[in-house]
């Protein structure tokens, strides 16, 4: 099995804008583009049963800390807060929120030795988008 715990540096995205414009909820195009273009790094530590995800992007930061396959609130970096679940299976968390507008978006993040690879996608429109990140 992976090594989860760490530290991961952005390396690229795709699709990532028109997601965050159709199905993320932003809805400033301009806004999303910035979004898109940022090179965040993942901090991902665990505590007993509790995932803590810290996020550091253009010096914000943002944690997150759940416990698998409890609901729990995810405050998304551009301030939107979203009711989320995540479980795993094997090297793989999922993450299925609910949005602002009733949609849902499902994040599945494929964790390996070198990195991250984060699916994107929503159940209303379909949109996807993928995020990939190095482990440091």
């Amino acid at each position: 099995m992976v090594q989860i715990v760490g530290k991961y540096e952005h390396e690229s995205s795709e699709g990532l804008e028109e997601y965050l414009t159709t199905a993320g909820g932003i809805e400033n195009a301009e806004v999303a583009k910035v979004f898109a273009q940022g090179k965040p790094v993942l901090e991902v530590s665990q505590s007993g049963d509790q995932w803590v995800i810290t996020v550091t992007n253009e010096g914000k930061s943002s944690t997150t800390k759940f416990t698998l396959g409890t609901p729990y609130d995810e405050t998304m970096p551009h301030g939107v807060v979203l009711k989320s679940v995540t479980t795993r299976d094997g090297d793989k968390f999922t993450t299925v929120s609910d949005l602002p507008d009733g949609n849902q978006s499902v994040r599945v993040y494929e964790f390996s030795d070198a990195g991250i690879t984060v699916h994107l996608s929503d159940k209303k429109h379909g949109v996807k988008a993928v995020r990939t990140y190095k482990r440091v």
